[in-house]
């Protein structure tokens, strides 16, 4: 099996991610989204990125480095978020920001690896083909 194959179906396993999120609450694969709809959302949206990847392959390397990225941000920004807002929560004598979950922990790893798969498939297409370290 391919990384381009293996890719295609991290994204068409969409559907048993968000199960699993939104049916039993273990959110493996968008723990940087808080609210049910926004992840609902998001699931929407990456299973369109599957079907496109199953109809154009070529594209699934392309896909899965896109859809990491914007993964990996959005949790970058869940941990941060309340990072930033510490100083005003403490002011305000409002709630601690929850520590960084084991679950997010693993959508990072998930979603680094995916990332880094996608990333080797089409390094020399992304970089251009002049480095000769490619």
């Amino acid at each position: 099996m391919s990384r381009r194959d293996l890719v295609t179906l991290y994204y068409l396993a969409t559907p048993l991610f968000a199960l699993l999120d939104l049916g039993f609450g273990v959110p493996v694969r968008v723990a940087g989204l808080h609210d049910p709809e926004h992840r609902a959302i998001y699931y929407a949206l990456v299973i369109v990125a599957g079907l496109a990847c199953w109809v154009r392959p070529a594209a699934s390397p392309w896909v899965g480095m896109l859809e990491s990225v914007v993964n990996l941000f959005l949790l970058m920004l869940a941990v941060l978020l309340p990072i930033w807002s510490l100083p005003d929560a403490l002011a305000a004598g409002g709630e601690l920001p929850a520590p960084l979950t084991g679950l997010a922990l693993g959508n990072v790893a998930l979603s680094g690896t995916v990332l880094a798969l996608s990333f080797q498939r089409y390094r020399r297409a992304a970089l251009g083909a002049r480095s000769r370290w490619l």
